[in-house]
């Protein structure tokens, strides 16, 4: 694994360390509404998200009840996080670390959103996921640099068992393009995302300026390419779609554009989304999928969680200020 900080990352970790400070500071005079979690959390479909509503409470964990294609009412619970994400009765949060020596870590959550255990990240969180069955969970984090559109960034991305026991470095695993063995010294891997059995998985695998979408088998150590320009899948609950986001330009503002790829077929189509997301989307059901987009609101960077159809309908806003969404229950999100 990575050890080295960059000078970019360096100034990342100053930042979120003062952020911390002052939401703690700041968030001190608002009382807090968190609370105990729904017991049935876990036991029908709900929405898990990062709440960003200014206060206490930024950074959150959040949970809304769907019925009809439709949130509720949310309601906050648990620790603070950067990313979340949560299946088969379990979350995990990315989050700055409480010690010096652990600047970021990932917590491991119980059915109640209660603190389990931690393990150490190696750099700044960026993606997370947890197996639709519960027994595996994957973090992304970049060890230099800090977005996919940078120049020189690098990332590490490890699957663990359920109980923080680090299984794989996807970066050591043998990846096949068109049959052959690429060699490449500047591989990356990010953006897991399981099948049911949580073995098998896609991910996001960069190598000699090109990226791919790989099928990626944990008891082979092997990860194939099956698409290029194809990045943060997000495997359907049925199995049978892939969506992900394929570069569509070099310049920040407008690089991304979301796509589907039916992998019974192998027919590619886009979604509705015009705008330049940068996100690992979340099946919210069969047809429709939710991502976060950046916003810029009194004067502060936030987000709110927008739904689109796969059938290439335009979307539609789903939960305000709000990010890092996975569905549990019934047909949980990937």
């Amino acid at each position: 694994m990575r050890s080295r900080i960059t000078l970019a990352l360096a100034a990342l970790l100053v930042g979120v360390a003062v952020t911390t400070v002052l939401t703690s500071v700041l968030g001190g005079r608002t009382p807090s509404a968190a609370g105990e979690v729904d017991t049935g959390l876990f036991g029908s479909e709900h929405v898990v998200f990062r709440s960003l509503r200014p206060g206490a409470d930024h950074g959150r964990i959040g949970y809304a009840a769907v019925t009809g294609g439709v949130p509720g009412a949310s309601r906050l619970a648990g620790p603070r996080c950067l990313r979340v994400a949560a299946a088969a009765g379990q979350a995990i949060c990315l989050r700055a670390g409480r010690v010096p020596t652990q600047p970021y870590e990932v917590v491991r959550l119980d059915g109640r959103l209660r603190e389990a255990g931690d393990e150490p990240l190696n750099g700044v969180p960026s993606r997370g996921r947890v197996a639709p069955d519960g027994r595996r969970f994957a973090t992304t984090v970049f060890v230099s640099g800090h977005d996919y559109i940078s120049l020189g960034f690098s990332t590490e991305t490890v699957i663990y068992q359920s109980d923080g026991e680090p299984v794989a470095d996807l970066e050591d695993f043998t990846f096949m393009i068109n049959g052959t063995r690429d060699e490449s010294a500047d591989r990356n891997v990010w953006g897991v995302t399981f099948a049911a059995d949580s073995t098998t998985f896609f991910a996001t695998v960069a190598a000699s300026g090109r990226t791919y979408l790989a099928r990626g088998d944990l008891a082979a150590r092997t990860l194939t390419a099956l698409q290029d320009n194809a990045e943060c899948p997000s495997l359907s609950p049925d199995q049978t779609k892939v969506v992900y986001k394929k570069r569509v330009n070099d310049t920040s503002e407008d690089a991304w554009r979301f796509s589907w790829l039916d992998l019974r077929t192998g027919r590619e189509s886009p979604l509705g989304e015009k705008r330049s997301v940068d996100d690992q989307v979340a099946w919210l059901d069969a047809g429709h999928v939710m991502y976060a987009v950046p916003k810029v609101a009194d004067g502060r960077t936030a987000a709110d969680i927008w739904v689109a159809p796969l059938d290439g309908g335009p979307p539609r806003k789903f939960i305000p200020d709000a990010d890092s969404p996975t569905l549990v229950g019934t047909s949980a999100g990937r």
